[in-house]
């Protein structure tokens, strides 16, 4: 039985807690994936040049990364799709990017034991976005 999860399930991680953090959210792929999203944000939010970024678990195990902002200019022209939205919104949705593309390339670089960490963790985080007041923002952009 599943349970769902709802925006107040999240927990924002601090002091020691961000240590495991990435390594639990990206598996051995967590040096790769956390400078993806750096990347990814680079390429996304209008304006982003680096800066500390907050990390959220869901009890699942899964969860997101958010960059210290308050609102940003998110566009992906992959889509047409351009928005202003909170920070922890557009977190979201570079997080899941980067959690569907690195299962993808493992998929594809026949690692299906990281494959598989990735597709868990990219279920959890868009059953999370369900209940997430953004919702239809998050899911236009990943369109």
């Amino acid at each position: 039985m599943s349970t769902t999860l709802t925006h107040s399930d999240a927990t924002r991680l601090e002091g020691a807690q961000r240590l495991a953090f990435l390594p639990s959210l990206f598996g051995n792929d967590f040096m790769i994936s956390e400078l993806t999203v750096y990347a990814y944000a680079s390429r996304f939010i209008t304006g982003y040049n680096g800066g500390y970024w907050h990390y959220h678990r869901l009890p699942d195990g899964s969860g997101y990364m958010v960059p210290d902002m308050e609102n940003v200019t998110f566009c992906n022209p992959d889509n047409w799709f351009e928005c202003e939205m909170s920070a922890e919104t557009a977190g979201i949705i570079i997080t899941a990017l980067v959690l569907n593309h690195r299962s993808f390339y493992h998929c594809h670089h026949d690692n299906d034991e990281l494959c598989s960490h990735f597709c868990r963790r990219y279920e959890a985080l868009m059953s999370f976005v369900d209940t997430h007041p953004d919702a239809s923002t998050i899911y236009r952009a990943l369109d």
